[in-house]
């Protein structure tokens, strides 16, 4: 998940506010049956927050006003009050060009915007701070089959300590480690491989045809998933 801070103003004494919006995830999956999806978000904090929620095609820097998706958000903007929740209903309003034989991917984004606390007084400067988390956001056709068998349909070839994963699933996989005889050999933020696509990897280790690694991948809640896999 990505958190990126939109707006602040500087000063010399201020009161500072983290992000105070919990959303009941780290990535959502819309199945192709399924008419919406409902997101929770509950605003720990002693006072009340404002929430904006768009979708992004992958462009983080793109303002919400100018995308394009085939997504609705009800409702895009919403006053939580304090130790209060909000659910976030989205539906598909057009599937006419979104693949079939694959997942598609989009970003959720929350925007934290917090309101200024009473404790501040009026000669007192404020930092406040809008924060924005992103949330990886799968369309998923319900005829791909299981995403758990994604990542028996893998496969590695080395050469020297350059790895070609091949996807031929048609799921997206993320990849957060790859290690031999418990010593790291690809230590990732996360490689996400898009179904039936190929990535190529840098190792810190030398792999050849033969060697046995184990691979960590995510599945649908966010947890990691181990497994043996063989170099060719």
């Amino acid at each position: 998940m990505k958190i990126t801070i939109l707006f602040f103003s500087l000063v010399f004494s201020f009161f500072s506010y983290a992000n105070n919006i919990i959303v009941n995830g780290t990535r959502f999956i819309y199945p192709s049956n399924e008419k919406e999806i409902t997101i929770q978000m509950t605003n720990s904090a002693d006072r009340p927050a404002i929430a904006q929620a768009w979708l992004d095609n992958g462009n983080a820097n793109e303002s919400p006003d100018t995308i394009k998706t085939p997504f609705q958000i009800t409702p895009p903007i919403s006053r939580i009050e304090a130790k209060g929740g909000q659910v976030l209903r989205i539906k598909l309003m057009n599937k006419a060009e979104i693949p079939t034989d694959k997942e598609s991917l989009w970003w959720l984004n929350i925007l934290d915007i917090p309101s200024v606390s009473k404790k501040a007084g009026k000669d007192e400067n404020v930092l406040q701070l809008a924060i924005r988390s992103r949330f990886k956001f799968f369309y998923r056709p319900v005829n791909l089959g299981s995403p758990e068998s994604a990542i028996e349909k893998l496969s590695f070839s080395a050469k020297g300590k350059q790895l070609t994963i091949n996807n031929n699933s048609p799921f997206y996989v993320t990849i957060t480690k790859i290690s031999t005889e418990n010593k790291i050999a690809l230590n990732a933020k996360t490689s996400m491989i898009a179904p039936f696509s190929t990535e190529v990897v840098t190792l810190n280790k030398i792999l050849k045809s033969g060697d046995k690694a184990t691979i960590n991948t995510l599945n649908d809640y966010g947890a990691d998933v181990t497994r043996t896999i063989k170099i060719y």
